[in-house]
């Protein structure tokens, strides 16, 4: 065991209940995301809010994880796998979430500018970025790229992920929400 008390290669308990409800929130969000286009466009409001509000939630989940991360002991590589690869990894997984963090912001920004009034969970937010073309079209296609980002450093992650179980040993459900790491 380390100095936070977990097993090599596992994490605490608080930062795997954030990441649980990230990635719940996540696959909301990208529910949301694909039925938006296929929704007549008078009808689009609860997807928005919902996308919204998963945003939202995905942004505070991230920077909570990072200020725990911040308080708690370094995590331990799982038995068999060398410090560098698990480093790697860690690093794809916090390159995902920083994409996380800054696709929320400019997902605001885009939405403001675009005239859409934002709310989260029902809350109305007050419009920050003001309506504009440039600003809308910037952010929304900023907004679309980093989508697709995050998407190819998922499927990084994945195939990381399973040649560190083929090299290593280490276990598929590291890849999976929950406390193995």
């Amino acid at each position: 065991m380390d100095q936070s008390g977990t097993l090599p290669g596992q994490q605490d308990r608080l930062t795997t209940w954030i990441g649980i409800v990230m990635s719940v929130a996540f696959v909301v969000l990208f529910i949301a995301t694909v039925m938006v286009p296929r929704t007549p466009i008078d009808e689009r409001d609860f997807l928005h809010a919902v996308h919204y509000s998963m945003g939202f939630t995905v942004l505070v989940l991230v920077v909570w994880r990072y200020f725990h991360a911040r308080r708690v002991a370094a995590v331990v590589p799982p038995a068999g796998m060398p410090a560098s690869a698990f480093g790697f990894s860690r690093t794809i997984l916090g390159a995902l979430l920083a994409t996380f963090a800054v696709t929320a912001v400019i997902g605001f920004a885009y939405a403001w500018s675009n005239g859409h009034h934002v709310s989260i969970y029902g809350l109305p937010l007050p419009q920050i970025v003001p309506e504009s073309y440039p600003i809308r079209t910037t952010m929304g296609y900023f907004h679309s790229a980093l989508g697709f980002y995050y998407i190819a450093v998922i499927g990084l992650w994945l195939i990381v992920g399973v040649y560190h179980h083929a090299r290593y040993g280490c276990g598929l459900l590291r890849l999976m929400p929950g406390p193995r790491i």
